[in-house]
């Protein structure tokens, strides 16, 4: 409340009966709130909500949570900075009030308690949301987890069993001849190996080394069995050159059967050093392999009407005497469609 006082100004002299000029002053007493007061503010610069906001009831409470909330949620920075406004400068405030009393008393001051209590009641509903997406969250990782858990049994379950295979399979090669060896022990003959024989090693040799084919193995397997019948024909060779030219004859065809639809990059090679291998038995007669040129050529090959047709595999040699270059028995071949 306003105070007034009178101060007289005079000579206090009652002998003297003359009375000197008077002055008044008029002083105004501004009692400053403070937080927790409810008397009626007399202020000339704040809104009236202030008597509605200090009210005893809820929303001061509710602004405060909000002041909370905001602050919390965006930060301090930001009201520190809005704080500093000139337009937003509350009068009897400490400047070094914090960001969230600061908003606190803005949000009294400004609002209504009608609005107050809307602004709360929307951040309550905004966190209850918040809320049910955290849990449909957690519902959802959870399923992911359940799901992954489950992949990774069934991973674990194939490396179990891709172990056990792994191991049967090493088992196997621990068994199993390594076919250098198998060479060696098939087409090796210490002191009566032919120049072509040989090679037929060497070069089977170099193939295991370098070669990727998956038939490998079949074909040398194959071969090993056309040679070892090759070799029962050429161990008991008489002095008739033609019978054995025949008995070698049919024992390579024999042998192209079980080569047949057998296939590796070194087949060329190797049955042009079978061809060679037979023709050391022999004083007459040369034989030729029926793959050694790629298309039919009529001096060697069966190959009437064919023409130029590309060569598929053989079915038997060709045979030649070796003084008059003559062919005596042509190569028997399939041709490619």
């Amino acid at each position: 409340m306003a105070k007034l006082s009178l101060s007289v100004n005079g000579n206090k002299d009652d002998q003297e009966n003359e009375m000197k000029p008077v002055s008044l002053s008029l002083t105004k007493k501004v009692t400053q709130p403070t937080e927790d007061n409810n008397n009626e503010i007399t202020s000339t610069g704040l809104s009236q909500h202030v008597q509605s906001s200090n009210t005893s009831g809820n929303a001061s409470l509710e602004a405060d949570d909000i002041a909370k909330w905001l602050v919390n949620n965006i930060g301090n920075d930001v009201f520190d900075e809005l704080k500093q406004n000139p337009n937003l400068q509350l009068p009897y405030t400490d400047k070094n009030i914090n960001a969230v009393d600061w908003m606190g008393k803005i949000i009294k001051t400004y609002f209504s308690q009608d609005s107050i209590n809307k602004i709360n009641s929307a951040i309550n509903n905004l966190s209850g949301n918040n809320n049910v997406d955290n849990n449909a969250v957690e519902v959802a990782v959870k399923q992911k987890l359940e799901k992954y858990n489950a992949k990774f049994q069934e991973l674990k379950e194939q490396m179990e069993n891709l172990e056990g295979e792994k191991a049967q399979i090493a088992s196997e090669l621990n068994t199993a001849i390594p076919l250098s060896k198998f060479v060696s022990e098939i087409f090796r003959d210490p002191g009566n190996e032919t120049e072509p024989q040989k090679e037929i090693i060497r070069t089977l040799n170099e193939t295991f080394e370098t070669s990727k084919e998956q038939t490998l193995s079949k074909f040398v397997v194959r071969f090993a069995k056309g040679w070892i019948y090759l070799k029962t024909k050429t161990d008991l060779l008489g002095d008739d050159e033609k019978q054995n030219l025949e008995s070698v004859y049919q024992a390579l065809t024999k042998l192209l059967e079980y080569v047949s639809e057998c296939y590796i990059s070194e087949r060329r090679i190797l049955l042009d050093l079978i061809a060679k291998h037979c023709s050391t038995f022999f004083s007459q007669y040369d034989f030729i392999s029926p793959e050694q040129t790629l298309n039919a050529d009529p001096d060697i090959h069966n190959a009437g009407g064919l023409g130029n047709a590309r060569i598929k595999e053989g079915v038997s040699f060709c045979v030649v005497r070796r003084d008059t270059k003559k062919t005596v028995k042509y190569a028997d071949i399939v041709v490619s469609s």
